[in-house]
């Protein structure tokens, strides 16, 4: 279950197949939720990347990769 921390209710898959792309070609496939409340949405991946050079899945574009 996936939950807004804003509004401490589940939220909503709300597309399937939607991932999130770093560089060219390495995407992390997962599924977009929204909250039904305040409208924030997350993308919710696998721990697997995948390559996808011809760009296949829909993705979000990471702009910059800072892992803590």
């Amino acid at each position: 279950m996936i939950v807004c921390v804003e509004c401490k209710i589940k939220m909503t898959c709300v597309e399937n197949g939607h991932g999130v792309r770093f560089g060219l070609s390495h995407v992390y496939p997962g599924d977009r939720y929204q909250c039904p409340k305040c409208h924030r949405e997350i993308i919710n991946t696998i721990g697997t990347p995948v390559h996808d050079p011809n760009k296949n899945i829909k993705t979000l574009k990471m702009e910059k990769y800072n892992e803590q």
